[in-house]
């Protein structure tokens, strides 16, 4: 995530927390545009096709290894 800008790290945690892009632009106090435009270039640098896909792929790298 480190490679995300500042804006799109919060806006990706917000998602990450599982809010819609209109609860993102209520919390951040941003333009629709603005969130969309965000998402959309997190799933470029991430190189997936959707915020779930996205979401998904930072918890398989962030999980707990599990123990036996």
């Amino acid at each position: 995530m480190k490679q995300l800008t500042k804006a799109k790290q919060e806006a990706f945690a917000l998602a990450i927390d599982g809010h819609s892009i209109l609860e993102i632009q209520d919390i951040l106090h941003k333009g629709e545009c603005t969130i969309k435009n965000q998402r959309r270039n997190i799933l470029k640098m991430l190189n997936t096709p959707s915020m779930t896909e996205a979401v998904q792929q930072f918890h398989n790298l962030h999980q707990e290894p599990s123990q036996n």
